[in-house]
């Protein structure tokens, strides 16, 4: 799209144009909702319109203004350089999410179930790891961390010193973790880990396979400690 020498508020209506056909495209929209009803349904949809849901309320506010206040020469409502910058972010990231296949770098740590606890103990004390997935073969089985083999150990006592994780695997908490496709992107991943917080539990991990599913290779992990790249990722979109 043509930017170069346009006022702020041809580039501001056509980027808000194209906002509203993806909203449109989000919710199968055949008719002629108007835009507080299509963000109202396309942002149970949308990970990236529930959280700038607001911003959009305000942009659209704006349209109005720009669309009945036009005079022959000038526009009385001129959207600031700011806006221009963030709307056009929230259209980027609409229509080309960045993926979290970008940023996966592998797993630096590996379990299975036939790994002796004492050496996933000496890993955790000598990397400064706090969870580890466990996998057997291509299939993801659980998130083992350092709270899980606390529980385990308080149960067994004398017997970790030659036992495996299998052992441990029961005491393993589904919820500390979540299975994503590496073709999801970052926005979801931050919106999980934010969704989490507000229900008040906590994601120890999002583990992220070649198709999202748990039978399928495992080829990343981020944890809470990755949030902050994530949202910069989101800022610079």
């Amino acid at each position: 799209m043509q930017t170069d020498n346009r006022p702020n508020s041809e580039v501001f209506i056509d980027l808000f144009t194209e906002i509203e056909q993806k909203l449109k495209e989000i919710c199968g929209d055949t008719y002629h909702s108007n835009f507080s009803e299509l963000l109202r349904r396309a942002r149970n949809i949308n990970p990236i319109l529930h959280q700038f849901a607001n911003d959009l309320r305000e942009y659209a506010q704006l349209r109005n203004a720009i669309i009945h206040t036009r005079r022959e020469n000038f526009i009385i409502a001129e959207p600031h350089n700011d806006v221009i910058k963030e709307i056009r972010r929230i259209r980027n990231l609409l229509y080309n999410p960045p993926k979290v296949s970008s940023i996966i770098k592998g797993v630096a740590y590996i379990a299975t179930p036939k790994t002796p606890i004492m050496e996933m103990l000496e890993t955790f004390a000598n990397k400064g790891f706090m969870r580890c997935p466990v996998v057997d073969g291509n299939k993801v089985i659980c998130l083992i961390t350092a709270k899980t083999l606390a529980r385990w150990i308080i149960t067994n006592p004398s017997n970790f010193q030659n036992a495996s994780l299998e052992a441990v695997i029961p005491f393993a908490d589904q919820s500390d973790y979540t299975i994503v496709s590496e073709n999801t992107d970052i926005v979801s991943i931050v919106g999980q880990f934010k969704n989490a917080i507000k229900k008040g539990t906590y994601i120890q991990a999002v583990l992220i396979t070649k198709n999202g599913l748990a039978n399928s290779p495992l080829v990343g992990i981020l944890t809470p400690s990755d949030l902050p790249r994530l949202m910069e990722m989101i800022d610079e979109k």
